[in-house]
């Protein structure tokens, strides 16, 4: 029995879709179990942790590197575990009503930079420390707060 071109045709291009569907199930599975694990209400700051090859904030950069994660400032714990800890945030989602009765006190705001391939736009996130808490904006634009020292997020030595 000979097969006809168009039927190879359709078996290549059939086995070019179960390629890439088996190449992303993983990511999809990651994706699903981490949106299970999260309580509600709880939501992260950085969603494309794998893309960003830097973290650019006004008084320090960290570079993803072959070795790591490498900084221009020098810190009390080592650059991977600062974008780790930056990479990993979670906070308790802010909403509107919220939000709008916070901002009168939020008059200093700072910018992170995600920088991710040449081609791709970086991914700029705002963030207000407040007394008790950071707010911070994520990637998709929703409003979550942090409760954690200042130390934890900036562990710059005194130089």
């Amino acid at each position: 029995m000979k097969l006809k071109r168009k039927t190879w045709n359709n078996i290549l291009i059939f086995s070019v879709v179960i390629f890439f569907g088996l190449m992303l199930l993983p990511d999809y599975l990651r994706h699903q179990r981490h949106a299970r694990e999260m309580p509600d209400g709880v939501i992260t700051l950085v969603t494309s942790r794998s893309e960003v090859l830097a973290l650019r904030f006004s008084h320090l950069t960290l570079t993803r590197t072959l070795d790591g994660w490498q900084t221009d400032k020098p810190l009390l714990i080592s650059p991977t575990e600062l974008a780790q800890r930056w990479l990993g945030l979670k906070g308790t989602q802010v909403n509107d009503a919220t939000l709008q009765s916070l901002r009168p006190q939020l008059t200093a705001p700072r910018t992170l930079e995600l920088l991710r391939s040449p081609d791709q736009e970086p991914i700029r996130i705002t963030y207000y420390q407040q007394p008790q808490f950071w707010l911070m904006q994520n990637e998709q634009g929703q409003w979550l707060a942090v409760s954690v020292d200042s130390r934890y997020l900036f562990p710059l030595t005194k130089s």
